[in-house]
């Protein structure tokens, strides 16, 4: 009876990681993506135009070692499926990019599902610090433009709007780069957050240097 409850546990396992693995590599279950969708329109909809080595977060669990693109025009995961990009069509939670592959250090992780500050919950949100009691965010959005040339008409380009955000516990707001927007979350311990400043030479218009003062701030007792 043991052996029967065992034999039939591993063939719904194994039934869930076919399932998975279909979602990947059978191009019936996913969207092919279109280059003529964006004919005409210059510039790029992707946040990069490479493609890129990363791992997914899915609600049926983890994929790795993939090469992915993330459209942020229309906010879609996409991944190289024997050089075709491929729709994954998975409810996704989470998204890790490795610009600098074999390099894992440097790290982009993004998100989904907020919706606070006008964010809207299908939008890829890149964490810049994600853990602690002060939350940093980068929104890139992508927007087509129009303008007039002389010879060609109204031409459209892809433009690209980065906008950034800090969680600190009900606060969610939309901040500017600059020290006094900062500051505004880490009051509380602006002393020893300016001496970490001054030590490290950090300047808060740049968002490295503000993670690194979030990052400092969520480390003090």
């Amino acid at each position: 009876m043991k052996k029967m409850i065992i034999c039939i546990l591993l063939c719904f396992g194994l039934q869930n990681v076919q399932a998975q693995l279909l979602q990947l590599q059978d191009p019936v279950s996913s969207k092919n993506f279109n280059p003529e969708k964006y004919a005409g329109i210059r510039g790029t909809p992707f946040l990069q135009e490479k493609w890129v080595h990363g791992s997914v977060t899915t609600n049926l669990g983890v994929y790795n070692d993939l090469e992915l693109k993330i459209d942020l025009y229309d906010n879609i995961l996409f991944f190289n499926n024997g050089g075709e990009p491929f729709e994954l069509i998975d409810k996704i939670v989470e998204v890790k990019l490795f610009p600098k592959w074999p390099d894992n250090k440097n790290e982009l992780l993004f998100t989904k599902g907020l919706s606070q500050a006008g964010i809207k919950p299908e939008q890829y949100i890149q964490v810049l610090v994600g853990t602690g009691a002060v939350q940093f965010y980068r929104s890139d959005i992508k927007q087509v433009s129009e303008m007039s040339e002389i010879n060609a008409g109204m031409v459209k380009t892809f433009a690209n709007a980065s906008r950034f955000y800090i969680k600190k516990g009900d606060q969610f707001k939309l901040i500017r780069l600059n020290k006094e927007d900062v500051m505004s979350f880490l009051i509380d311990k602006d002393a020893a957050i300016n001496a970490v400043i001054t030590e490290k030479k950090l300047n808060l218009k740049k968002e490295g240097d503000i993670a690194q003062a979030i990052q400092a701030y969520n480390s003090l007792p």
